[in-house]
């Protein structure tokens, strides 16, 4: 029987602008080689790369019932997404996130969340996970839907079925979310923040120190990417790093998705704790090698073979 795996939260469409030389100031403009619609949205992107994987997939979400979302249902159902629990809310909009890049810098974004502020989460019940083998939240904030309510019920739901729960929360400035995450990470088995996200939840710099702070939440592992410097993990087996593997990035945006999806993957397979983060490691480098979330997500064969070109050096303390 085929894993069934489900991953809820964030559906938008990305509006890309492809890399310019500078950002404009007031009054000021610049010119794009392109700016083109996507699939976004960490949820829809995670189950995109697991698709690509070749994994039977539900999305958990919710758009309006406009254009935006017409492009979403068709383009996630192009990928292979089954879209049973993906909800249309009439009279709102689709979520829109305008995706800035700027050469040589961090990606900048501009949502507009719409639809997935509606009240979807409650349509789905304890007994649409009873057979779930992995459950994947992914929050933009945790006071929104899915709020920490939601992401309890759902994760206690994969818990109960057997399920590995994977957390994944974009954390938003002056927001903070510690006394929600002491809730929810018990009930988390790989919770993957960026540095950035785990400076912000903790104030801690050094993203071992911030990884070892998560931890003591009661996520079974803590894992802290950070670009192209690798990551760093903290975990009940142990704690360490693993180097970043080298490709030609373009565009961040997504690759802590993948990241997720290639973990996902390698938990699906059987593989050791470090096999994990390796294949997380690859389909997130993989996603780096494109503008947007989803155009450098691998096939099924495209990641094997990259993955086998690697050799990554690891150092566990």
């Amino acid at each position: 029987m085929s894993p069934r795996i489900f991953c809820f939260g964030a559906v938008v469409v990305d509006l890309i602008a492809h890399p310019v030389g500078r950002l404009p100031g007031a009054g000021d403009s610049v010119r794009s080689p392109s700016i083109e619609p996507a699939i976004g949205g960490c949820a829809a992107n995670a189950a995109t790369a697991l698709a690509r994987l070749e994994y039977p997939v539900h999305l958990c979400g919710a758009v309006g019932d406009d254009h935006l979302g017409h492009f979403l249902r068709a383009g996630l159902e192009r990928e292979g997404v089954d879209l049973k629990h993906l909800s249309t809310h009439p009279g709102m909009s689709t979520g829109v996130t305008f995706v800035i890049n700027v050469e040589g810098e961090d990606r900048r974004f501009i949502s507009a969340m719409g639809a997935n502020d509606a009240p979807w989460p409650e349509t789905i019940d304890g007994e649409s996970l009873v057979a779930a083998e992995v459950v994947s939240l992914h929050a933009f904030g945790l006071a929104r839907r899915p709020d920490v309510a939601d992401a309890c019920r759902i994760f206690q739901a994969g818990r109960d079925a057997g399920a590995l729960t994977v957390l994944d929360v974009i954390v938003i400035p002056g927001e903070d979310l510690l006394p929600q995450l002491k809730q929810l990470l018990p009930l988390v088995d790989g919770f993957f923040p960026n540095q950035d996200e785990a400076e912000r939840l903790t104030g801690l710099k050094d993203p071992a120190e911030a990884a070892a702070l998560l931890r003591k939440l009661g996520a079974r592992w803590v894992v802290v990417t950070c670009g192209d410097r690798g990551l760093v993990w903290d975990s009940i087996e142990g704690r360490g790093s693993l180097d970043a593997m080298a490709v030609p990035s373009i565009d961040a945006t997504g690759c802590g998705d993948a990241f997720s999806a290639g973990y996902i993957d390698a938990h699906l397979k059987g593989c050791d704790p470090l096999e994990k983060l390796v294949r997380g490691s690859v389909m997130g480098a993989a996603a780096a090698t494109a503008a947007g979330a989803i155009d450098g997500l691998p096939s099924r064969a495209a990641f094997d073979a990259l993955h086998s070109t690697w050799t990554p050096t690891s150092i566990i303390s």
